[in-house]
């Protein structure tokens, strides 16, 4: 399971685009797995969390940004993966150099301490995944909140990794027979 799980504008206890009701957190959670959720509302999860970071509502690319900014300015990514994996780490730090946790606490509506609190415990974590939900996609900055989200995962190390985001096979393949898919 994962050391550290982000709930990110999502109640997966009570519903879940994706299918997946939330028993699979408490699962996780009874396993060891910590909590950072970050939601204007006060949900289940954000009260037994290590860290509810109660963001101020359209303020997620503020959050993610300052969290880019504690997680790249410490070193604390994953510099083999990056290396190795993904491009573009010099321009993804000039792009949120300026965007500090001070920069984004009056925005967001936090603590300074929290945003870096939290940006630590997951990305010092040995293994996270941040579960996102609609509530970021309906956003009209959506898209660039889930880019750093993604970006996030990405020089953390935790993409297609256990205990990470684990990339599944083409949805085009969706319903097709197991015999049919066996190149994945």
């Amino acid at each position: 399971p994962p050391e550290v799980i982000v709930v990110w504008g999502n109640e997966p206890l009570a519903s879940n685009a994706d299918g997946y009701i939330g028993h699979w957190l408490g699962q996780c959670v009874q396993m060891g797995s910590r909590i950072i959720s970050i939601d204007p509302r006060l949900t289940w999860w954000g009260a037994r969390a290590a860290y509810h970071l109660q963001l101020r509502p359209g303020t997620d690319a503020a959050l993610a940004c300052a969290w880019l900014n504690v997680v790249i300015s410490e070193g604390l990514y994953d510099h083999e993966f990056v290396d190795c994996w993904t491009s573009g780490i010099d321009e993804l730090w000039e792009g949120v150099r300026d965007m500090t946790p001070a920069w984004a606490a009056p925005i967001c509506g936090l603590s300074e301490e929290d945003i870096v609190g939290s940006a630590r415990m997951f990305a010092n974590a040995k293994t996270g995944s941040i579960a996102w939900g609609v509530a970021i996609e309906m956003m009209s900055n959506g898209p660039q909140v889930a880019q750093c989200i993604l970006d996030l995962n990405a020089i953390t190390g935790r993409l297609d990794a256990p205990g990470g985001v684990v990339i599944g096979p083409k949805a085009t393949l969706t319903g097709k027979w197991r015999y049919e898919n066996q190149q994945y």
